[in-house]
């Protein structure tokens, strides 16, 4: 997606890149032999370089609507044979001949929510994905990702919340309200845990809807595109787990339903 109004997009790309390792666990779930792979919303290619390096024999391609970012990526990528990127919308590849045996969406179908139109631009990129992919091809989302479960419990909120409005963070969090309304459930809190120390961009940050898309709804839409989801996994990385209980005392009875990744595998039947 492209990116605007970025007030440091240096610092932006440098938090993008910044848990590679933590990205490249979705590297296990590519197919060995994959003979072309196209990351989708690549910014300046961090971890396209990444999938080139290790999957040499495949043609590599990172494509996003940001030509800064894209130019960024050229320009660390030379010398790289399987590499390429390209300023394109995912839809216009559809009229050329690639197909492709991955087509991975790094922490970007959030922005596809936020900046397009709602649940529908997620469902026509993933659509169009099932469309270019190979038979037997993989789609691989990496993204923010919260269970349906959360959404209306309140359990542990309000102690957590006591917490949070004694921190140097409480403007930040009448920011967040401000958007998207008083937060009153497991879900709304953890969105907010999720965004609240990105200072830098923060007028950016702050209106994008990191969750717009719960994994039920993912799966509802692999089934409606007749994929089979092969692997579904959520979690809450440790840098997080760690940072949310050291600026806020959290304890791990208070951040047992709290997520910050989900990982979805789904291939083409």
């Amino acid at each position: 997606m492209a990116r605007t109004g970025l007030a440091h997009p240096d610092i932006y790309l440098e938090r993008l890149s910044r848990p590679l390792q933590e990205k490249l666990k979705v590297l296990k779930f590519f197919p060995p032999h994959s003979s072309q792979i196209l990351d989708v919303g690549c910014a300046d290619g961090t971890v396209t370089r990444a999938i080139a390096s290790v999957f040499t024999k495949s043609k590599v391609t990172g494509i996003d609507l940001n030509a800064g970012f894209i130019n960024r990526g050229k320009s660390k990528s030379r010398g790289i044979s399987n590499l390429k990127f390209e300023v394109v919308y995912l839809r216009e590849l559809l009229a050329r001949p690639e197909r492709y045996s991955v087509i991975l969406f790094c922490s970007v179908l959030h922005e596809f929510h936020t900046y397009g139109q709602g649940i529908s631009s997620v469902l026509k990129a993933l659509a169009d994905a099932h469309e270019l992919l190979l038979p037997g091809g993989r789609i691989i989302i990496r993204d923010m990702i919260l269970e349906d479960y959360t959404l209306g419990s309140n359990l542990h909120v309000a102690g957590m919340l006591h917490k949070i409005r004694r921190r140097p963070y409480l403007s930040r969090l009448h920011d967040f309200e401000k958007v998207f309304g008083p937060i009153k459930d497991t879900n709304s809190l953890n969105h907010f845990l999720l965004k609240y120390m990105y200072t830098e961009n923060w007028k950016h940050e702050c209106p994008e809807n990191y969750i717009p898309v719960t994994s039920s709804q993912y799966e509802a839409i692999f089934s409606l595109l007749g994929m089979r989801v092969q692997h579904k996994h959520s979690y809450l990385i440790d840098y997080l787990y760690r940072k949310w209980m050291d600026d806020f005392k959290l304890t791990p009875d208070e951040m047992s339903d709290l997520k910050s990744t989900a990982i979805f595998v789904a291939q083409k039947v």
